[in-house]
């Protein structure tokens, strides 16, 4: 690709996702990871982060960096405002990290969550890799954070294929440094995450509606009337149960999760990944057939 058309193409990509996220400045970067590794390398320690629920790199990357984190005891993942006023008082972290949908299946109540952070001078920093285009305009939405991470690597919902971005108001989260250099993007993504970025809003609404609509069926799931885009499911043998559906369910892929884990729910179940099945397959019969083998393996 021409040098020019790179930069033009980057610039677009940069302008729309101001456009998506309501920020002032936009940086494309060259994974998700880079952009977490960025933002808390500009950030002082402590850092607090979901103790379930969360992006594996809250954890991992503090330790690159040699920074302290404060584990934050949730609702299976959800952050309750309420805890939020005595531990800022308390240990005095710098920021708060957080998904959109805790372990991608539920919606934090991210404008009470902003709201105290602010009060508190906590920055907020959202990971909304599972929310771009969010129809409810109330994530990935700079009225309801401080600084936006995001990854747009498969699967996603800008599923680029690589490449994740920083979009944020507050001008010292991208001084310029060697990070920001160093870890820029590949001059070929942009256009890939440029024509995911068009489809964002319909890939998201897509999703949540047929998440929404095989929590229904089920009932026996996490957050069951929580927005989000997997479905988690107790099992007393993830392992097994998981297997089972494998050999069961024909797609591309692999669309399911096994828990306990970090970035989903530290309890025994098997997150469903809605996310990462095209678009196209769903439709009601698709999800009605998923449906009916899902509650096969629970049933035994």
């Amino acid at each position: 690709m021409e040098p020019y058309k790179s930069k033009s193409i980057l610039k677009e990509v940069e302008n729309r996702i101001v456009e998506f996220t309501g920020h002032q400045t936009v940086k494309i970067v060259n994974s998700g990871n880079a952009a977490l590794l960025i933002v808390m390398n500009n950030l002082p320690p402590p850092f607090l982060i979901p103790d379930e629920g969360g992006w594996r790199g809250f954890k991992q990357i503090p330790k690159l960096l040699n920074k302290k984190t404060i584990t934050l005891k949730t609702r299976l993942g959800i952050i309750e405002p309420e805890t939020l006023e005595t531990i800022f008082r308390d240990k005095k972290p710098s920021a708060l990290f957080l998904t959109s949908f805790a372990a991608y299946t539920a919606e934090q109540p991210i404008k009470e969550i902003y709201n105290i952070c602010s009060e508190n001078g906590v920055m907020l920093v959202e990971d909304a890799s599972g929310s771009i285009g969010d129809p409810e305009g109330r994530l990935c939405n700079s009225d309801y954070n401080h600084v936006i991470i995001a990854s747009t690597g498969s699967p996603k919902i800008v599923n680029a294929g690589g490449g994740g971005f920083i979009a944020t108001s507050t001008r010292r989260i991208l001084e310029d440094n060697i990070l920001l250099r160093t870890l820029k993007v590949d001059p070929y993504l942009p256009a890939a995450i440029n024509a995911e970025l068009k489809k964002a809003p319909h890939t998201l609404k897509k999703l949540l509606k047929a998440t929404k609509y095989i929590k229904t069926r089920l009932g026996n799931v996490y957050h069951p009337k929580s927005r989000g885009v997997n479905v988690i499911i107790p099992s007393e043998n993830p392992r097994k149960d998981a297997a089972k559906l494998r050999e069961m369910i024909k797609v591309d892929g692999n669309i399911l999760t096994v828990c306990p884990s970090y970035d989903r729910l530290k309890r025994k179940a098997i997150a469903v990944e809605i996310k990462n099945l095209e678009i196209e397959s769903l439709k009601k019969d698709n999800l009605d057939t998923l449906v009916e083998l899902i509650a096969s393996m629970i049933r035994g």
